[in-house]
């Protein structure tokens, strides 16, 4: 069955349910508050008929000329016919003080006396009218609970019933409408939903759907287009990487193919200058798997981390002195200023890591007679580490970019690397919780940022 289907049947049934209980209670509500009144009506007319039998009372002093009085019949007559005849005062009797019925349309109650019927006694003492002369109680008027319904009674109480049914029929055609107006909108959105989702798993990740609202259809449809957007750029990426590590190993397999075929030709010489060459490419592809290996781990999830409390400022000098000997063969300076005690819960090799990637990185920018600057300092409850350079800065347009696996300037394009550095930096300070971010006010200044521990060096 489709959506909309059980959607209008839903809302039939809802519908269905409400009138039927509305009915329900509409009428029981009605026939008792008919029966009250009827109880009402019947009290007020006892109180008429009691003061009426006073005056009687004064002029008779007895009650012997009443009987007549009940003999009297109430006719109705519809279409020339009588459809009801009763005693027009039916639904009372007369008792005298000694509780003796002396005037009643129930034949058979005549003359009885109600001291031994505890219920009629009751009924006397707890609804009767009492008939009072100068001050003497008389007689009691009791007005009579009559079950069967005049047919104008009857004929009101149809009436009710058949406007509710009436009503809750309309009700039910105006909902089961509107039901079926309503699954329409909401079924439309929904097929163009279902449509999109078709598209983008034959693979047609551009296709978006449309979002007119912003109920919680028109966010599903936002939340649709957000992730193919994301499959896009995730496809994209894909593919780029693919590309990216195809090229990054045609080169050192091209240069190994070419001295190998070289060697056994005879053009070059089987000699250590020979394989040299061949050795560094060897060792360029080794570093290359090694660095895929740990991006893929680490954005998966599954890089092990050894933590342990460690100080960010004996990190940091570590890292600077590993790499010093080969600045200063470049001609470049290392300054570092760590501030003391500054502690984090990190894995000193992977953090070592990061840095050593960030001042590779530095130094592969910076000029002879320039100085690379690694600072660690904590800020608020996070613990900054930077490397700025003095070199010719990150052109705009490449600042969004510098941590996208594989991306290089023109610049480092020509100074080799593998393009997997500030990517893999990135996954890395990620791992542990922290951020990593680079600015170009003149040189460049890679920052990452880490939850910093309490300072005091005995709480491990």
């Amino acid at each position: 069955m489709s959506f909309r289907l059980k959607l209008i049947g839903a809302l039939v049934l809802t519908a269905l349910l409400a009138v039927g209980g509305t009915y329900l209670l509409t009428t029981r509500g009605v026939s008792a508050r008919f029966d009250a009144f009827r109880a009402q009506d019947r009290q007020l007319a006892a109180q008429e008929f009691a003061a009426a039998l006073a005056q009687i009372w004064e002029l008779k002093g007895n009650w012997e000329d009443v009987g007549p009085i009940f003999r009297t019949q109430a006719v109705i007559v519809r279409d020339r016919k009588i459809i009801y005849r009763r005693s027009a005062f039916g639904q009372f009797m007369v008792v005298d003080p000694q509780y003796n019925v002396v005037a009643c349309a129930q034949e058979e109650l005549l003359g009885q006396c109600l001291v031994e019927d505890t219920e009629l006694r009751s009924l006397v003492d707890r609804s009767g009218i009492p008939i009072v002369v100068a001050g003497r109680t008389v007689g009691t008027v009791v007005p009579l609970d009559l079950a069967d319904l005049t047919p104008l009674e009857q004929d009101f109480l149809v009436s009710v019933r058949r406007a509710a049914l009436v009503g809750g029929a309309v009700a039910l055609a105006v909902a089961a409408v509107l039901g079926g107006l309503l699954a329409v909108q909401l079924s439309a959105p929904l097929r163009r939903l279902i449509h999109a989702t078709e598209r983008i798993a034959q693979g047609d990740l551009a296709h978006r759907v449309a979002a007119r609202t912003r109920d919680e259809i028109g966010r599903l449809a936002h939340s649709l287009n957000r992730m193919a957007e994301a499959l896009e750029r995730s496809e994209k990426a894909r593919r780029n990487l693919l590309a990216d590590v195809a090229h990054e190993l045609r080169t050192p397999l091209t240069v190994i193919r070419g001295n190998l075929e070289a060697m056994l030709d005879g053009v070059f010489p089987l000699s250590p200058e020979g394989v040299a060459p061949v050795y560094e490419e060897t060792l360029h592809l080794g570093e290359l798997v090694e660095d895929l290996r740990t991006l893929t781990l680490a954005e998966a999830g599954h890089l092990p981390l050894a933590r342990v409390k460690a100080d960010l400022g004996e990190l940091v000098r570590a890292a600077a002195e590993a790499v010093r000997p080969t600045a200063a063969e470049e001609g470049v300076t290392i300054a570092v200023e760590a501030e003391p005690n500054l502690y984090a819960d990190v894995d000193p090799r992977r953090i070592r890591q990061v840095l050593g990637n960030l001042l590779s990185n530095a130094l592969r920018y910076s000029p002879a007679g320039g100085t690379i600057t690694v600072t660690a300092a904590r800020r608020g409850n996070e613990a900054w580490v930077s490397v700025r350079d003095q070199g010719p800065g990150i052109p705009p347009e490449d600042l969004p970019h510098m941590f996208e696996r594989f991306f290089k300037t023109d610049k480092s394009r020509a100074e080799g690397g593998t393009g997997l550095g500030l990517a893999i930096a990135r996954e890395l300070v990620q791992a542990h919780g922290g951020r990593i971010w680079v600015e170009s006010p003149g040189g460049a200044v890679f920052t990452f940022a880490l939850p910093a521990l309490d300072p005091n060096p005995n709480i491990s």
